[in-house]
């Protein structure tokens, strides 16, 4: 397996993942505060913070790879965003821009070839290649995945 096919079972397996976890939190909790020991955020919230990163940084990186110009690193405003109604969305429709995004960025998967996987370009991270932008984005989704499923099981 090539590691633009490994990339693509990992982001589609852990982007379903994400979203399964989110389902087994009751309904009644996904726009609460949690208590104590399980962070500040909300699973809205959270949902949130996986989309904006993977439609502000994450896919932008990755259309830059692929010719695209840079992204700037100073238009991330997630908190702006979340304050200026982003809180408000459904969940379920929170879940569907996350789900697209994230269809986006596995649909780019096979245009990187071996030699362009290691590339190392400037970033939003720094000196970093597409193959460690790639893996950020699959480390972030099971962090937040395993912080959503904790708010599930032990809520």
């Amino acid at each position: 397996m090539n590691t633009s096919e490994w990339f693509i079972y990992q982001l589609k397996a852990s982007g379903e993942g994400f979203v399964w976890a989110v389902e087994q939190v009751p309904v009644e909790r996904q726009t609460s505060s949690p208590p104590k020991g399980f962070g500040e955020w909300s699973v809205a919230r959270h949902i949130f913070h996986m989309l904006y990163y993977e439609r502000e940084l994450a896919l932008p990186h990755m259309r830059h790879w692929l010719g695209s110009p840079q992204p700037p690193f100073d238009a991330y405003k997630e908190d702006e965003a979340w304050e200026k109604g982003a809180h408000s969305a459904s969940i379920d429709h929170l879940l569907q821009e996350f789900q697209q995004t994230r269809a986006a960025q596995i649909a780019l998967l096979p245009d990187f070839d071996e030699a362009l996987w290691n590339e190392v370009r400037v970033s939003a991270w720094g000196e970093k290649s597409i193959r460690w932008i790639v893996s950020k984005t699959f480390q972030h989704t099971a962090d937040h995945t395993n912080t959503v499923l904790c708010m599930a099981l032990f809520w």
